[in-house]
């Protein structure tokens, strides 16, 4: 097994870890809350660690500014959107869609980056697609009973999510520091979700719940190591094989859920694994 698959699944498990602590933290803070305190616990993992990776060089690049500019939009805008289209239409809707991702990576990677999808690639990044939806996807939630702006707000958010992949793999190129890469866009983007806050409630939640500061301050942790992963298979190899594989953090959520009984397994569910590794395994055969 290779370095950059090693590097993109780990980020697809802790993607995956990051959404059960969420997930219980939702029970004591609102959404918008429990956002905030992840993105800030991100950001404070990556400052903890600092001394390890960072370099002075790094602010005189190029890539420095395209890091920066990144967080204008990922996490603070994708985050916006996905919260919206959550509100509208539910989890459901929004996690189906967040798995078409890897499809806007590859299509953005190979007009931007002039990157080639071979059929093996093209076939396997289909295949995981369909069997991440297949899991997330509930029957009888159709999407005639969505509302179409909900609709447009979870695709923004995949389109953002997907586009984050292929300026991360330029700016790594010009910036060769996974660690200050995922630091940069996440101190912006905390900065502007914790702008936005503010405007939006006239205050800072300096009265959250300790165990809602718990729950969302371990699943940022999570996201820190699954942003330094990602950003890490970026580095070593291309958008177009990297991504899909981290597109399969459903996955990781389901199979920690069903870990801690908070999901049964079901013939769907276990389809939709099966699928899922056909899929992984085509992407990165030789």
């Amino acid at each position: 097994m290779n370095s950059t698959l090693v590097f993109a699944l780990l980020a697809a498990i802790f993607f995956g870890l990051s959404a059960i602590p969420a997930k219980r933290g939702l029970s004591h803070t609102d959404t918008q809350t429990g956002a905030l305190i992840s993105i800030l616990t991100v950001v404070a993992v990556f400052l903890i660690s600092s001394p390890w990776w960072m370099r002075s060089s790094d602010w005189f690049t190029t890539g420095f500014w395209i890091f920066a500019a990144t967080g204008l939009f990922h996490p603070a805008l994708s985050l916006y959107f996905t919260l919206e289209s959550m509100d509208r239409a539910g989890a459901t809707v929004s996690s189906t869609l967040a798995a078409t991702s890897p499809i806007f990576a590859a299509l953005t990677a190979m007009i931007l980056l002039g990157e080639n999808m071979t059929l093996l690639i093209a076939i396997g990044t289909l295949v995981t697609m369909c069997g991440v939806m297949s899991l997330t996807w509930i029957p009888g939630t159709g999407i005639t009973k969505v509302m179409r702006i909900a609709l447009l707000f979870a695709t923004a958010a995949a389109v953002i999510r997907g586009l984050i992949n292929t300026t991360g793999k330029f700016g790594l190129d010009l910036m060769p520091n996974a660690m200050m890469a995922g630091f940069l866009s996440h101190a912006v983007g905390g900065l502007g979700v914790l702008v936005v806050y503010k405007l939006r409630r006239g205050r800072l939640p300096l009265n959250t719940s300790g165990a809602g500061l718990r729950a969302f301050g371990l699943s940022g942790c999570f996201i820190a190591i699954a942003i330094a992963c990602m950003y890490s298979a970026l580095l070593r190899d291309s958008v177009t094989l990297v991504s899909p594989v981290i597109g399969t953090y459903p996955v990781f959520t389901l199979l920690a859920a069903l870990a801690l009984k908070e999901e049964k397994i079901t013939l769907q569910i276990a389809g939709g694994v099966t699928v899922v590794v056909a899929g992984v395994v085509l992407i990165n055969w030789m």
